[in-house]
């Protein structure tokens, strides 16, 4: 049985074809005004998912960055730090050789006491800084003060206790990858003995009687807790370089996300440009056909 089409079916298969011709045309130009492939999930589900995908992974890059930054500035203040204590432990080392000479007198040795008190002073100024409000030397506990000293009634120094924990500060900077930033001052002042060898020393100088033996093995001790010094400078030179290749390397994988993400959602303006021309030849080519395929009313000739 042959199918008859009728002038009503003809005419609404007409119209529909041009409101697509139209649809299409809306589609190019939305992505034109956008700049965007992808301006909806409909448009492409799969790019949808990888573009959602990808900037997951830039996210989570930007938070290795920022960790990355935030562990360098303390890596590097606590350095700092620790280079100034250095400075001060190298001063202390040349006056305790300088004590160990048999021929100075007692009032020459409570010189070098005194000034060694005043060195002191500072080493533990030093072990009680803090970078905006948070101590570096303790621990975990970073609102608590390092150290306390404990006084004699002269005012000097005669004990010092820690107040922080040994408990380690990492900050994630990749997938698995964490980087410790903390120095706890337990394990690098008390366990060296530095603070009580320094006050040993001290008090050495100050005796009525001197033990050149007992100041030399003071001094060797004095000498354990200062190359400890030195390895942990050596630790954080090497912990700052290794953040520096870090950033590098985020920096690299933050771009090369941009550059996916930006092939897979951004639009070809010149392809979409070419498609656009052609829809509008098109749509013009459904109207022209319509025209001649759609007949006239009798209202049409009432015009």
């Amino acid at each position: 049985m042959p199918f008859r089409i009728t002038q009503e079916s003809l005419n609404r298969t007409t119209l529909s074809n041009i409101n697509l011709n139209y649809k299409k045309i809306q589609g190019i130009q939305e992505k034109l005004s956008s700049g965007k492939q992808i301006n909806r999930p409909s448009d492409d589900p799969s790019g949808t998912r990888k573009v959602l995908g990808l900037r997951a992974e830039e996210l989570q890059v930007q938070q290795f960055l920022d960790n990355t930054e935030t562990a360098k500035e303390q890596i590097n203040y606590t350095s700092n730090t620790l280079e100034s204590i250095q400075e001060l432990l190298s001063k202390i080392k040349d006056l305790a050789i300088q004590a160990g000479n048999d021929t100075l007198g007692q009032s020459d040795r409570n010189i070098i006491a005194n000034e060694l008190d005043e060195l002191l002073e500072s080493v533990l100024q030093n072990a009680n800084t803090d970078n905006n409000g948070r101590y570096i030397f303790s621990g975990t506990k970073t609102l608590t003060s390092a150290f306390t000293a404990t006084r004699d009634s002269n005012g000097n120094i005669s004990s010092v206790s820690y107040n922080g924990n040994n408990e380690e500060i990492k900050y994630q900077i990749g997938p698995d990858t964490f980087i410790q930033v903390n120095l706890p001052g337990g394990k690098l002042f008390q366990d060296n003995k530095a603070f009580s060898t320094l006050i040993s020393l001290r008090d050495a100088l100050k005796a009525s009687t001197f033990d050149s033996t007992a100041f030399s093995n003071l001094r060797n001790t004095f000498d354990t807790a200062t190359n400890a010094l030195s390895t942990e400078i050596t630790k954080f030179g090497a912990k700052a370089n290794r953040l520096e290749m870090t950033t590098n390397s985020l920096e690299n994988s933050q771009t090369a996300l941009k550059e996916l993400i930006s092939y897979t959602e951004d639009a070809d303006v010149a392809s979409l440009i070419v498609d656009l021309q052609h829809q509008e030849n098109v749509l013009q080519s459904s109207l022209k056909t319509g025209a001649m395929v759609i007949q006239q009313t009798l209202l049409d000739f009432l015009r």
